[in-house]
């Protein structure tokens, strides 16, 4: 029997590669422009070629099995090796420019999509981009409404007609400012935060992005009056240290302002709630080549770097296939 890399189809790793990007079958279908039935046939024809279970699937729920994963790191790498294999032999497209209008939420602290935006503009030079700050559901109507590529928010679900990836998790926790009464003590109890002032998120609602914390703040018995409220994390944050009240931040965005002294973390000490950042586009696909040769960067780069490490860790320490093209 001749072994599996002189017979496996190359076809079938690209499609399965796309349907977990999608986690879907259908949305697969729609993105490589084949039929239902052809996608999930690809699907059948691969486990069956290597033995292995890669999806479990049915109307309910949609899981990439652990051989699954394997097989998409190595089949991305594959793509990436294939991609610089054509370039070194002077076949890769002609050098691509355009433009790119991206819509993120205020206060992103993320050394991965630093990173990708670092490698994917040494890649091509010729790309430029505009990002617009704005709040969660700005965000996702931008994108709604074709006005943005990407966006990066806060979000309680995915809404419809958008495709969603979760870029990060965040851990939020109580601070307050240098000149409130409860900086620099220790070992404080949650009784003696119940009647504080707070500093309060516009989203900070049981059905606003950032219900977790009003969660929070009901289970705890928080009922100190709401003295500060904004819709931007750098407000929040200035309100805070302004010490006009106690208020929720994102750990690792004000790590260097505890550091230095401006800010001074409360109980709970394990944190109040780990809150996703995510990553969406529009999910029917109308984009020019410059549009589909960032999102497909932006797929590969999530598929290199661990969700736990995303905060603090670029696609430049992953594996040096993506590092590789980037500079080449």
């Amino acid at each position: 029997m001749r072994p599996i890399h002189d017979t496996l189809d190359w076809n079938l790793l690209r499609t399965f590669i796309v349907i977990v990007q999608e986690q879907s079958v259908s949305r697969a279908a729609t993105r490589l422009y084949l039929s239902q039935p052809a996608v999930s046939l690809s699907l059948k024809r691969l486990e069956e070629r290597l033995g292995q279970k890669l999806i479990e699937r049915d109307s309910h729920r949609f899981r990439v099995t652990e051989a699954g994963h394997l097989v998409y790191r190595e089949a991305v790498e594959i793509y990436a090796n294939v991609a610089r294999l054509a370039a070194s032999v002077g076949e890769s497209d002609p050098e691509i420019a355009g433009h790119i209008s991206l819509a993120f939420v205020t206060g992103i602290e993320c050394c991965f999509l630093d990173s990708v935006l670092e490698q994917f503009h040494q890649r091509h030079p010729h790309v430029t981009f505009e990002i617009e700050d704005m709040s969660s559901m700005e965000v996702q109507q931008a994108l709604l409404q074709r006005q943005s590529l990407l966006g990066i928010c806060l979000m309680q679900r995915t809404p419809d007609h958008l495709t969603g990836h979760t870029l990060a998790r965040q851990q939020y926790r109580l601070y307050c400012g240098p000149h409130h009464h409860l900086f620099g003590r220790h070992n404080l109890s949650m009784d003696e935060l119940k009647l504080e002032p707070y500093i309060s998120f516009s989203s900070e609602q049981l059905d606003g992005v950032l219900s977790p914390l009003a969660v929070f703040r009901a289970n705890q018995g928080l009922k100190g009056p709401v003295v500060g409220q904004s819709s931007r994390l750098q407000e929040i944050q200035r309100m805070i240290e302004a010490s006009m009240g106690i208020g929720c931040l994102p750990e690792y965005t004000v790590m260097r302002d505890v550091k230095e002294g401006r800010l001074w973390p409360l109980p709970p000490y394990d944190g109040v709630a780990p809150i996703d950042l995510n990553v969406l586009w529009h999910s029917d696909e109308r984009f020019n080549v410059v549009e589909r040769t960032f999102i497909e960067f932006f797929q590969n780069a999530l598929a290199k770097v661990p969700l736990e490490d995303r905060l603090s860790r670029g696609i430049d320490t992953a594996p040096p296939d993506l590092k590789q093209s980037a500079a080449s």
